[in-house]
């Protein structure tokens, strides 16, 4: 215990002493992800769908030493998820498919290696709308949903998620990277509310594997 407060201690002086730089950084980013549902609480095994998205990143990155530095960011932004579930029920070949558009609001952690980053962050999606698509054998049909149906089919019509990312940056400013997103499981209410036309009626997750381009700029106020 007293070797692990030391570290710290000693962490935190390094830190102290490295406050050269507080700058301001400002940046958008575009996602796109390969998408996996599942029906239960574990990770999807199949990735059948498309996701995507922008955010708009505002706070603060904070020089430690040399090249290396920590920022601080939130995220406000859009999303759109898409879960994808197939099911043999009385001998047919049943698929559903929820597409929802959402409001993404969170927080990213990054720690900044010369022209490379490594970030983890998390947050929630609240959907505005959606459409659930099903389709029996070669029969298809199509529902929108809209806010207050979500809020009358799942318990909580929010997504808790999780991402972690790695970037790079090209010319200071262009970011490249990779991220990975996993959407808390969501809840489906137990009431009669679509009951006739859903199959699944436990729980839908989704995980994400993509890319995401983006464009940042720091705003840089030594201190004195």
């Amino acid at each position: 215990m007293k070797k692990v407060f030391l570290i710290i201690l000693i962490i935190f002086g390094i830190y102290s002493n490295n406050l050269k730089a507080v700058s301001l950084s400002m940046g958008i980013i575009g996602q796109f992800a390969i998408s996996g549902a599942s029906t239960n609480k574990s990770f999807p095994s199949d990735f059948r769908d498309f996701d995507s998205g922008f955010t708009f990143l505002i706070g603060a990155n904070q020089g430690i030493v040399n090249t290396i530095s920590a920022s601080v960011l939130a995220e406000i932004g859009y999303y759109h998820d898409s879960y994808d579930f197939k099911h043999n029920l009385d001998g047919s070949r049943i698929t559903e498919n929820y597409q929802l558009d959402s409001f993404l609001i969170g927080a990213v952690g990054k720690f900044h290696f010369s022209f490379f980053a490594l970030g983890i962050g998390g947050g929630v999606k609240i959907p505005i709308s959606a459409v659930y698509k099903k389709e029996i054998d070669s029969s298809k049909n199509s529902y929108y949903l809209s806010r207050g149906d979500l809020q009358d089919l799942f318990q909580s019509a929010v997504i808790p998620y999780v991402k972690a990312s790695l970037d790079f940056n090209i010319f200071n400013y262009i970011l490249i990277g990779l991220y990975v997103n996993y959407d808390f499981p969501i809840k489906f209410q137990r009431n009669t509310y679509m009951d006739n036309i859903i199959v699944n009626k436990n729980y839908m997750t989704g995980f994400d594997i993509g890319i995401q381009l983006g464009y940042f700029i720091n705003f840089e106020n030594y201190r004195k």
